[in-house]
């Protein structure tokens, strides 16, 4: 999955370093394969999603991205999920992220 994008809304009176700590902590969950993380199997992105149905693919990927951000970054939630392709065939991922 190309992250593209990850829009996030916090409260003005948030400390910019939590926010930068949060954005941090979600590129790195959603950049890292599941099963790869020592110690930590089920943290990532199931990669097996990419040669299925691509309707089905998106489905599934943004209920496991909410999933895991729920799971592993329980100082945000997910808003929104889209798929956006490009003309070369790749889609990336843009996800919305607000305050929990």
């Amino acid at each position: 999955m190309d992250l593209d994008a990850v829009d996030f809304i916090i409260d003005p009176a948030a400390d910019i370093d939590e926010r930068e700590d949060v954005m941090r902590c979600l590129r790195t969950l959603l950049s890292t394969p599941a099963g790869t993380a020592p110690l930590s199997r089920d943290f990532g992105i199931d990669n097996s999603l990419i040669d299925g149905p691509m309707n089905v693919a998106q489905n599934i990927l943004a209920v496991e991205i909410m999933e895991k951000v729920i799971r592993y970054e329980p100082r945000v939630r997910v808003k929104e999920v889209e798929f956006i392709p490009s003309t070369d065939g790749r889609i990336s991922a843009k996800v919305v992220i607000v305050n929990a």
